[in-house]
């Protein structure tokens, strides 16, 4: 019975903990919300950004563009095939309906992330201004392994 009260009690207490843990990879105003912002880590200049955009409003929202904490301007690209090999290109603003979903995934929809000083490694976090015309939303991004294909928390609800 004690071994059991003290795991009960060591669980208790790490909750808060976790609970603001999970806060860092949400963010939402006005009905707009973003989940699930990642990347993979990277040794070279240029990433590509992946997050879950989900509006809640009753307005069609245009997802416009964003920007790095430094400064540095994250382009909307979409993956295609030039010539039989993979590419990105740029994507004008895209609109996202009232009560829907966008992902952003890899070999669909990103961000890429140009002029990085440094790579990126697992664990660290990208802090990013995502911008829906004039409403703009915080993003903390976070730094997944090098061949990750998804969030690590990803398959879970908020």
């Amino acid at each position: 019975m004690r071994t059991l009260s003290l795991v009960t009690a060591l669980t208790l207490a790490a909750t808060p903990l976790a609970a603001q843990d999970d806060h860092d990879h949400i963010s939402e105003a006005d009905g707009l919300r973003i989940v699930h912002a990642w990347t993979p880590a990277t040794k070279g200049s240029e990433t590509l950004i992946y997050m879950e955009i989900e509006n809640e409003t009753n307005s069609l929202q245009t997802l416009t563009g964003a920007e790095t904490e430094d400064g540095l301007t994250a382009e909307l690209v979409g993956f295609t095939y030039v010539d039989g090999v993979e590419a990105w290109e740029n994507l004008p603003a895209i609109p996202i309906a009232s009560g829907q979903h966008l992902d952003l995934a890899p070999r669909a929809v990103a961000f890429r992330l140009s002029g990085l000083n440094a790579a990126l490694t697992v664990g660290e976090e990208v802090k990013m201004e995502v911008m829906f015309g004039d409403l703009h939303l915080d993003a903390h991004v976070a730094v997944e392994d090098e061949d990750a294909t998804d969030h690590s928390h990803a398959g879970h609800n908020h």
